[in-house]
């Protein structure tokens, strides 16, 4: 077998042949790559996604049902900016969801007693 391979001649078509399989190794291996950075993306987006659902189910704010209808249409249509646009507008907004039982406004103070009497 080591025979036959020290007989091989990269002339003509066979140094074509031989430039195309390394060209075709080069472009397999970087299509490799990319569909793994691709894959592990998604996955982070999963993640992500599913925590801003569960924060969007504990969160009490007047949009709400208008939020999770956008969020689950936006996932079908991996429209990523949907999850950018709900972080910024509001949790940034409204803070935590588990901060003050999830609502939108802050705890009122007491009111001052009143003075005593005598």
């Amino acid at each position: 077998m080591l025979a036959l391979l020290a007989q091989t001649d990269y002339s003509g078509d066979a140094a074509a042949g031989a430039a195309a399989a390394g060209l075709f190794g080069g472009l397999a291996i970087f299509w490799i790559i990319f569909w793994l950075i691709f894959a592990v993306a998604g996955l982070i987006f999963l993640i992500w996604w599913i925590v801003l659902i569960i924060d969007l189910s504990k969160r009490d704010f007047p949009e709400k049902n208008t939020w999770m209808i956008i969020m689950i249409v936006g996932f079908f249509f991996a429209i990523w900016l949907v999850d950018l646009l709900y972080y910024f507008m509001i949790v940034k907004k409204y803070g935590k969801a588990g901060a003050g039982g999830g609502k939108s406004t802050p705890p009122a103070s007491t009111p001052p007693a009143a003075p005593e009497q005598k």
